[in-house]
């Protein structure tokens, strides 16, 4: 997939997946179960799956990181990351799979315009699989990339990000 980078910004030609599940983050997740919906101030673990555009939310950060392993067992997805509210992997997560491991060929392959709920909440990240995970905040800029787990994604990026891609 083609990545383009400009002064003001990335530009990026999406697969139609993965555009798609950038639509179900930033349309509020409607594939939310009622019993997974939460208030926003409580801590939740949250699973998308950017093929079937699948997300599901579960108690702790193991039943989460479980779910994201069974649906890469019987789909073939792998973990691709996953990101935290609070530094040191604390607070709510989001763990994100990907179809195939990430390619190492200078794009960024994977995006996630994220919905309301984890605008500006990012403090950590936990790097999965061949993944490397860049922060992009609404100014345009990028932090990353974070080759490995970061307990402290930094003053710089902490709570700014609004879209995570996946390279």
């Amino acid at each position: 997939m083609a990545t383009t980078e400009t002064g003001s910004g990335p530009l990026r030609t999406r697969s139609a997946a993965v555009a798609l599940a950038g639509l179900a983050v930033a349309a509020g997740l409607t594939a939310t179960t009622a019993g997974a919906a939460q208030a926003s101030d409580s801590e939740e673990h949250c699973v998308l799956d950017v093929s079937s555009r699948e997300y599901t939310c579960h108690g702790t950060p193991a039943d989460a990181r479980q779910r994201g392993q069974r649906i890469a067992d019987t789909t073939g997805e792998v973990i691709g990351a996953t990101v935290f509210e609070d530094v040191d992997y604390g607070g709510s997560s989001l763990t994100i799979t990907v179809p195939e491991p990430c390619p190492k060929n200078d794009n960024v392959d994977f995006w996630l315009d994220l919905d309301d709920h984890w605008q500006n909440r990012i403090s950590s990240v936990q790097t999965w699989s061949t993944c490397w995970v860049w922060l992009y905040p609404d100014s345009g800029d990028r932090a990353g990339p974070y080759k490995e787990n970061h307990p402290d994604v930094g003053d710089h990026i902490n709570d700014r990000t609004v879209t995570v891609g996946l390279s």
